[in-house]
């Protein structure tokens, strides 16, 4: 990401919520770089480092909606909403991201933006299988942490995983022109890759445990 994480929810004030945030950063950069970058899952992102836009690393155990579609409705492009200490459940966690998805358009169209959000869920107990590449979207999206991911209609047409590069991004232009067509990216991917792909979720996720735990400790 381009810029430092911002920090929110209840426990943003917490002493070690910089640095807890800042090693949140680094790990979801290792997914954007080693995961969705290096198995081409996004045809839109060129650059891992400045894909994530406005990173919020929310501290809150509970998801708060409200709290949600403010940091999502600053300003308009890309957001990612980043839960490190969240405790719910996928089926949970995919409903407050619909409500977030819900508030921040009611919100973009209160401001009168040209272009409103979509959006996409990630979290690490998504289950998936390889049988069709419907199926095989759970697979890539099971982040080191539940997020919400929202960006400007038009990028996601068709479902799937997107990382913008926000260095490149267009909002005027994507309010009058058609998405670019959708590489049917996960599809493509053989029993090998799915392999390596997968064997290197795990080695992030095993990243995260170790890196993460004085923090989460500390924030019990």
């Amino acid at each position: 990401m381009a810029e430092a994480p911002i920090l929110a929810g209840r426990l943003a004030s917490h002493p070690l919520a910089p640095a807890f945030a800042t090693e949140v950063a680094r790990v979801h950069r290792r997914y954007a770089t080693e995961v969705v970058a290096a198995f081409a899952l996004c045809p839109f992102m060129s650059d891992p480092v400045s894909a994530f836009g406005r990173f919020c690393v929310v501290l809150d155990r509970d998801p708060e909606l409200e709290t949600a579609v403010a940091h999502a409705t600053v300003e308009p492009g890309v957001v990612h909403l980043v839960y490190p200490l969240a405790r719910c459940d996928v089926a949970t966690f995919e409903r407050f991201g619909s409500s977030v998805h819900e508030g921040a358009r009611r919100e973009a169209a209160k401001l009168e933006r040209s272009v409103l959000p979509v959006h996409a869920t990630f979290h690490p107990e998504m289950s998936g299988d390889r049988s069709t590449a419907a199926k095989r979207v759970a697979l890539v999206r099971r982040a080191p942490d539940p997020f919400v991911q929202l960006v400007p209609e038009g990028l996601m047409q068709g479902g799937g995983t997107a990382f913008v590069d926000v260095s490149k991004l267009d909002l005027a232009s994507l309010s009058s022109q058609p998405a670019a067509p959708r590489k049917k990216t996960l599809a493509r991917l053989d029993d090998a890759e799915l392999d390596a792909l997968e064997a290197r979720i795990a080695d992030i996720v095993a990243d995260r445990r170790e890196s993460y735990a004085r923090f989460l400790h500390a924030l019990a």
